[in-house]
């Protein structure tokens, strides 16, 4: 049967609005403010560009032909290499950042946020993903943090998401959080640090190189200490290690020259190689039941 001019009509309109809609081609790249993005259904990424220097700011949203993309992702390397860039400030809506983002990004001495707990959840790829690598310094709305208090909305701590942020002296942690993220706090500047009871692993180098430590009391729940978890802490001094406590990893606490004593309870049953390397200071150590014989206890 034959089409009527009415339905022709009518195909065509459609057609014809269909044509009149904007076109957005998905993954196409484009600089917005001085900034360039990959565009697709998810939203908007940072990508890399030759000419980011001074203060860098990522907007939440990026309007593109009457569209509205939200700025989800920094993509691997993007900023590599900018040496000339002074600060980033990075809005809540960036949930992961892409391997070597900020390598050698030595200008850097500022990272400004707007929300902790998303910051704490942040995905980062590598150790130059975070922008903490280079400059050290973290501002939480305009205000740098100095004594870190994590929010209870935190669950848990990804890993190196404080790494290199020696603007930070302390950390209070709440028993909301249940786990803590490899080298969360590597390299950071605090010199005492509370454990909830709510963690049951100390994760590998979360306080690694944290040369300003001086004391730290594992609690009841915990029952493994990773390895090089406390590398390198030099000016720590008191160790408390509550009974419950199963394992101490490899080169724990390697390092830790100024550990002058340590009880090891009778829960705990392994020592790993190297556990105590290095801890020259050390004139006082007692050893529970859990631990049988030199074979099983390799730490020094």
């Amino acid at each position: 049967m034959g089409l009527n001019n009415h339905t022709i009509t009518k195909k065509l309109f459609l057609i014809l609005a269909v044509l009149l809609l904007p076109v957005v081609v998905w993954g196409e790249d484009v600089k917005i403010d001085g900034i360039n993005y990959s565009l697709n259904k998810g939203g908007a990424t940072v990508i890399k560009d030759g000419s980011y220097y001074g203060d860098v700011v990522i907007p939440e949203e990026v309007i593109y032909e009457g569209t509205t993309y939200r700025v989800t992702s920094i993509n691997q390397s993007a900023f590599s290499g900018r040496k000339l860039m002074t600060s980033i400030s990075i809005p809540m809506t960036i949930s992961s950042i892409g391997k070597d983002a900020f390598d050698g990004c030595t200008g850097l001495t500022a990272v400004y946020i707007e929300n902790l707990t998303r910051w704490c959840r942040t995905t980062f790829n590598n150790y130059s993903s975070n922008p903490l690598y280079y400059a050290h310094h973290l501002y939480l709305n305009g205000e740098e943090i100095k004594e870190l208090v994590i929010p209870n909305s935190v669950t848990s701590i990804a890993a190196l998401a404080f790494y290199g942020c020696t603007g930070i002296t302390s950390v209070i942690i709440p028993n909301s959080v249940t786990s803590i993220g490899i080298g969360a706090f590597e390299s950071t500047g605090i010199s005492s640090v509370v454990i909830p009871n709510t963690i049951t692993t100390i994760s590998p180098y979360v306080f690694y190189d944290c040369i300003a430590l001086t004391s730290v009391t594992i609690p009841d729940n915990v029952t493994v200490i990773d390895q090089w978890a406390f590398f390198g802490c030099t000016s720590l001094t008191i160790v408390n290690i509550s009974e419950g406590l199963e394992s101490i990893g490899e080169c724990a606490f390697a390092g830790c020259t100024n550990l002058k004593s340590i009880v090891i309870p009778n829960s705990v049953t392994s020592i790993a190689t190297w556990a105590f390397n290095g801890c020259y200071s050390m004139t006082s150590v007692t050893i529970g039941s859990g631990v049988k014989g030199s074979a099983d206890f390799p730490g020094w």
